[in-house]
């Protein structure tokens, strides 16, 4: 992602669809689930004591208490835009070129797309789709970069949206 002008000024590209949308999903903890977050962070803690590992019992104890406090947050909406020169995530600009493919992730609760850029060491750029056609999404962003169908989220990526991190 760059904050760089792109080659032809996005006044003149051609606005291929736009939405809001955030980039993280809200999750609806339950009850339960911060019992059991709470058993787990008193584990850890206990664990640090008895073994005398005070910077880990801080830092499990500082990890509870920020999600307890992190609770009622809702992620702000982002307006993304395709055009036919890029991807405008709010004002970071990326060339087609710039990206090797896109993937989209379809959960229970929502639905997010994945671009995927070149450079090895950047991240995906990615954001829900709150809604759009899939298949109009596919149709749109087909001619510039290629949809990755093998693509998958990582293990990590699975555990943490499945704990509801």
């Amino acid at each position: 992602m760059t904050d760089v002008s792109p080659s032809v000024p996005l006044e003149q590209q051609t606005t291929l669809t736009s939405w809001q949308a955030p980039v993280l999903p809200r999750h609806e903890r339950t009850k339960q689930w911060y019992i059991v977050g709470g058993v787990a962070v008193l584990i850890g803690a206990v664990y640090g004591i008895l073994t005398g590992s005070w910077p880990f019992t801080i830092v499990i104890l500082l990890c509870g208490a920020m999600y307890y406090l992190m609770r009622d947050h809702v992620p702000p909406l982002k307006t993304m835009t395709l055009t036919t020169g890029g991807v405008l995530l709010e004002k970071s600009f990326t060339r087609w070129e710039d990206l090797a493919g896109f993937w989209i992730l379809e959960t229970p609760g929502y639905t997010e797309i994945h671009f995927v850029p070149k450079a090895k060491r950047s991240s995906d750029i990615l954001i829900q789709t709150n809604g759009q056609d899939l298949t109009q999404l596919r149709m749109l962003i087909g001619p510039y970069i290629s949809e990755l169908k093998d693509k998958k989220e990582s293990l990590l990526d699975a555990l943490v949206r499945t704990a509801k991190l």
